[in-house]
């Protein structure tokens, strides 16, 4: 009787954990399936170290996608990583890449890996920004396939973040902030007409017609080359870890691998956090004590640490955490951890609105929860939530946008509530 008793104990206790499981928070797949070498685009490289610039070849650009596992949602947030290695080495398929698509992947987010361009030349500035601007048009690249793509792969269109190291880092922030007016002359066709035109910032890797902005960066040891370049408007979150001691990047300002003066100038993750706060763009800046350059590995510059270090830990719960702020912006009050007797989708509010409103729903169960609004003519404008939730009362937020990120225009606008076999559909306007 007694070890019935510890048994049931246990079940509970078991079934208890599983319950509090939450996607993007926990890993609630236990395996993933990934997709190798998929080609999001192709671009013109430096064949080999040394090399001419106007000596170029094209090659292929691709990117791993990792997914969980007997995931069934089709509207997923996408995380792409960019690995470090100061945009001469590196690779997508580096341990701490493969370790944290992985985890990524069994928390429910689609994971992506991406190869892009490396190589130039350490001696020089000019050569080190060029390659700096590749890796900025292939990551802008990678990201205009996803959106070109989001059907294919069960993406959310406007929830793709970029995690970068490093690099990455340096990529992830210029592709939020740098403009095309703010292209560096090195990019240019030279004064002997030798090395060529790089093209705008979406002028290599594809010809997709897609917004290359990322929803929310996370920056491992990243800087930007001008703080101007940031701008009052500019609204793409950014969550930064940086050691102070950093002597790779200066947490301040200062040249890369700090006396490398024929390398650039750069604006570390300190003055890019000063920035973004005084301009009231959502951003945070951690620098846990004793953190250098790298969360895999235990000394500045060792990329190929043989696991991780006690950082890893660290960041990883802050990014994770802040990325599901930005997805579930609105923190649970004492009501929604109630049980509902029946499901129910509410009347929106205002209603009337203008720019925004808010739409309740009750589960009295765990269902698949998907969210459309669509025009008068019944055409499908937002998938505004598709996604497994647990019992509450719940809310969600419409900012008069469609799947693109383009505003509507004003009118009359239905929304409906899909919950296993549940259907509810009610009446909203949007004013102008």
């Amino acid at each position: 009787m007694r070890n019935i008793f510890f048994q049931l104990i246990k079940l509970i206790l078991m079934f208890s954990f599983i319950i509090a499981q939450t996607r993007y928070k926990d890993e609630i797949f236990s395996e993933v399936i990934k997709t190798e070498d998929v080609v999001y685009g192709n671009a013109p490289d430096i064949p080999f170290d040394g090399a001419f610039e106007w000596y170029t070849a094209d090659i292929d650009l691709t990117m791993d996608i990792y997914e969980g596992d007997g995931d069934t949602l089709t509207n997923r947030p996408v995380i792409v990583f960019m690995h470090s290695g100061a945009f001469f080495t590196g690779s997508h398929e580096a341990d701490d890449m493969v370790a944290l698509a992985n985890s990524s992947a069994k928390m429910g987010y689609v994971a992506v890996s991406i190869v892009y361009r490396l190589n130039y030349n350490l001696f020089s500035t000019y050569s080190s920004e060029r390659a700096i601007y590749r890796g900025l048009q292939d990551l802008s690249a990678a990201v205009r396939y996803l959106r070109e793509h989001h059907s294919d792969y069960g993406i959310d269109y406007n929830n793709i973040f970029i995690w970068g190291s490093s690099a990455g880092a340096f990529s992830g922030i210029h592709l939020s902030y740098m403009e095309e007016e703010d292209r560096m002359a090195s990019t240019f066709v030279n004064n002997f007409g030798w090395d060529p035109d790089l093209g705008c910032i979406d002028c290599s890797g594809n010809d997709f017609d897609h917004d290359r902005k990322p929803r929310a960066v996370i920056a491992c040891w990243g800087g930007i080359f001008d703080l101007g370049w940031i701008n009052e408007g500019d609204e793409i979150p950014v969550i930064m870890f940086h050691g102070v001691a950093d002597s790779t990047v200066q947490f301040n300002e200062g040249y890369l691998f700090q006396n490398q003066f024929s390398l650039p100038w750069i604006y570390g993750s300190n003055l890019v956090y000063n920035k973004l706060d005084s301009l009231n763009i959502q951003s945070e800046l951690h620098g846990p004590e004793g953190m250098d350059h790298e969360y895999w590995g235990t000394y500045a510059g060792d990329w190929t640490g043989d696991g991780p270090n006690e950082h890893f830990d660290i960041i990883k719960e802050g990014a994770y955490s802040f990325l599901y702020d930005i997805l579930y912006p609105f923190q649970l009050s004492t009501d929604e951890l109630a049980i509902p007797g029946e499901f129910s989708l509410h009347q929106n509010y205002p209603n009337p609105f203008n720019p925004t409103t808010t739409i309740d729903y009750d589960l009295p169960e765990a269902q698949n929860i998907q969210i459309m609004i669509y025009d008068i003519l019944g055409r499908k404008i937002r998938t505004l939530l598709n996604e497994y939730q647990q019992i509450g009362y719940k809310s969600i937020h419409w900012n008069a946008k469609d799947d693109y990120g383009r505003q509507v225009s004003a009118g009359m606008y239905i929304y409906t509530i899909q919950a296993g076999e549940f259907v509810q559909t009610r009446k909203m306007v949007l004013m102008k």
